[in-house]
């Protein structure tokens, strides 16, 4: 539903940046497509790969990629990676096997397994797909519909030219924008599931009225947040003041919790389960936290 509501304020610099980084990101995998390369998922794992020794570099008139350097306390490996990497748990920064990830994926597929069935699974703020596709092929519902609702014209490309791969997936991606959430390009609904993954983190202020429009998107909603909001919650430790610290340099989020839970109590949602710190996330200083929340009928 879009009803001219203005959901939230994000600084003009964050939301072209992005569009830039998705950009390269599409030249990288259209290189692959255009030699022969079929498959979407490999598509990605081939762009994950690469991504462990290269990062994107986004300037205002070259973006391109670099390779990445380590501290070399943090040994190497013949694999040209490091040995260990950084991350955060539970208020305390933490080494951990460099090749160690979230994969938030495998939470969001056991989680539609024991709570289903869903007449579709929807990612706000999706990129090119990466979560969508890694549910599809790791096992999570191969009869629903997945939409995908990103910003950037160039993250909506790419992730259509990859569903276009796989006929056996039903995806669609639309451009959405969380401070003008519109949400009429999908069908009616009855019981749907959303989520978002650090798509939020960038939203400097979110207004209720987001999760109202989420609310809306069928009979009965329920809304998975993977976002970096632990700091707003409980000081865990000196990862949590670091968040903080690091959180606020940037000028990114720093209300999803408590907009949350004025959305509860203004509009009648429910909150099942919430906790900070709880995953490995790639950026130490950006730890990943829950929140699930339900509208409509009782899930």
């Amino acid at each position: 539903m879009n009803d001219g509501m203005i959901a939230g304020h994000q600084s003009e610099g964050w939301r072209g940046y992005y569009e830039q980084i998705w950009a390269v990101r599409a030249t990288f995998m259209r290189s692959l497509i255009a030699v022969g390369e079929t498959s979407p998922y490999r598509v990605i794992k081939q762009l994950e790969a690469h991504q462990r020794k290269f990062s994107v570099v986004a300037r205002s008139t070259d973006s391109r990629w670099e390779k990445q350097t380590w501290p070399t306390q943090l040994g190497t490996t013949p694999a040209g990676t490091p040995a260990f990497r950084l991350t955060s748990l539970r208020g305390n920064v933490m080494l951990v096997p460099y090749h160690a990830r979230d994969n938030l994926h495998n939470f969001i597929i056991d989680y539609l397994a024991e709570t289903g069935p869903y007449d579709a699974v929807i990612e706000l703020g999706c990129g090119y797909g990466q979560n969508l596709f890694e549910i599809f092929y790791n096992g999570g519902p191969s009869q629903v519909p997945y939409f995908g609702g990103e910003l950037t014209e160039s993250g909506v490309a790419m992730a259509s030219e990859l569903a276009a791969l796989e006929p056996r997936m039903q995806a669609t991606f639309f451009r959405f924008d969380h401070l003008k959430p519109d949400f009429r390009v999908l069908p009616p609904l009855q019981r749907a599931l959303v989520f978002t993954v650090h798509s939020l983190e960038q939203v400097e202020l979110i207004l209720p009225e987001f999760f109202l429009a989420i609310s809306r998107v069928a009979s009965a909603v329920t809304a998975l947040h993977f976002e970096p909001f632990g700091f707003q919650v409980a000081d865990l430790g000196p990862a949590s003041q670091a968040h903080r610290e690091f959180i606020t340099d940037k000028g990114w989020n720093v209300n999803f919790a408590a907009s949350l839970s004025q959305a509860c109590q203004q509009f009648g949602f429910r909150t099942s389960f919430m906790a900070t710190e709880m995953f490995l996330p790639h950026d130490a200083p950006n730890p990943t936290s829950l929140a699930i929340w339900h509208s409509g009928k009782p899930a």
